[in-house]
């Protein structure tokens, strides 16, 4: 008899729809990480790896980033046992909503910073303001946030006791470039993010006909309720068999990123990221507070393919050079054609609203002496092409491989 996956059914359920099924696992996960919130947690020996985790959906607009946060928000709300907060607010209104106390199911009065920060669209969502991710980064992590985190600034005061924050916030590139300064990407709070991005809808679905396997939250609910009520340490992965695993990778993955640059710092967090996923995955197969070794084995996969997905988000914009957006723009017009190749007046078409000529050429010739992208001339014609072994090196680092 198959065993029980509380994510495969959530992924099952919606495998007719359009929105990508990365962004409805990766909901589903946000989804047991805002209800078990503080209550679980792995003993580290020097700190605490608490299940929180900050998700982010990256695609295109009409992507269909909605629905899975949509149902992630119906399932936290049936369960019913954590601050949910969604909406257009400012930093300072979520930091005063997190401190004060709020009243659970059967009446018990809790005066514990958690709760589930939920928005479509993250831009829009939170008011602008410098401080705010900032203040997200953080309350990220729970473990150095033991008691009371305040702030007495004038017109900021605010106390949270053991804050916890999970959240899952969609949005795209034209928002993100304009909402992300460079130090959230370098300070912090890219790493403590996973970033799922996807170009691509899982479907073709109008809706218009009734779908085989309707998606029913109540039951999918049923699993998420009971999870909830577990509270306490994880088994220590000591002499496990997940233990071992995860020490054999966490090994060579270290000494496979030494010496490579990670403006974002998403590397150096990685271990516990993985933690965290492995946790939420084994209580996604059954409520019990031990790490298994197949979801260390699948956390540890799908952690690795995010690698590639912070890049191609992050890609052009640590404001190292001018012109970076467009140099951007151009090695992904050469990257994704068949052959790597196209003509000047093609690809002058095609940024014609962000270069003009001589800028152009001046990034061009660039490329060129760094053998990223070779000019030639063809008879009458200039073409830019990109060589084999740029396009296989672009392809493994899109992968997250080449760490």
């Amino acid at each position: 008899m198959p065993q029980y996956n509380w994510i495969d059914e959530v992924i099952l359920q919606h495998k007719e729809l359009e929105s990508p099924l990365t962004f409805w696992y990766w909901a589903a996960l946000a989804t047991l990480s805002a209800v078990m919130k503080d209550n679980i947690w792995l003993d580290a020996q020097l700190y605490k790896v608490y299940p929180n985790i900050y998700v982010m959906l990256h695609a295109m607009s009409g992507l269909k980033k909605g629905p899975p946060i949509s149902m992630s928000y119906q399932i936290v709300k049936a369960v019913n046992n954590t601050r949910i907060i969604r909406g257009r607010s400012s930093i300072q209104g979520v930091m005063k909503k997190l401190g004060q106390a709020y009243s659970a199911p059967g009446g018990v009065v809790i005066n514990k910073a958690t709760a589930y920060i939920v928005a479509s669209e993250l831009s829009s969502s939170m008011v602008e303001d410098k401080a705010a991710m900032d203040i997200l980064t953080d309350l990220y992590d729970r473990s150095y946030n033991e008691g009371d985190y305040e702030s007495l600034l004038k017109g900021e005061t605010f106390k949270l006791k053991d804050a916890t924050l999970t959240i899952l916030a969609g949005t795209n590139a034209a928002h993100s470039e304009e909402f992300f300064a460079k130090k959230d990407i370098q300070g912090g709070y890219f790493a403590r993010t996973f970033i799922i991005y996807a170009d691509t809808e899982n479907a073709i679905n109008s809706l218009v006909n009734p779908l085989q396997n309707p998606p029913n939250y109540p039951l999918l609910a049923e699993y998420v309720r009971e999870v909830a009520k577990l509270s306490g340490p994880f088994e220590p992965l000591y002499k496990t068999e997940a233990g071992e695993y995860y020490h054999d990778w966490y090994n060579n993955f270290r000494r496979t990123i030494k010496g490579v640059t990670d403006e974002t710092g998403t590397l150096g967090r990685f271990g516990d990221s993985v933690l965290k996923v492995a946790m939420l995955l084994s209580l996604a197969r059954e409520p019990v507070m031990k790490i298994r070794l197949d979801a260390m084995q699948e956390a540890i996969i799908e952690c690795e393919k995010l690698i590639g997905h912070t890049r191609r988000v992050t890609m052009g914009k640590k404001g190292r050079s001018s012109y970076a957006n467009q140099k951007v723009m151009i090695i992904e017009a050469l990257y994704n054609r068949d052959p790597h190749a196209i003509t000047r007046a093609k690809l002058m078409d095609h940024m014609g609203y962000h270069l003009n000529s001589g800028e152009l050429d001046e990034i061009m010739k660039g490329f060129h002496e760094s053998g990223k992208i070779v000019t030639e001339i063809r008879g009458n014609v200039v073409m830019y092409v990109m060589p084999d072994e740029v396009v296989e090196g672009l392809r493994d680092y899109m992968a997250g491989k080449n760490q």
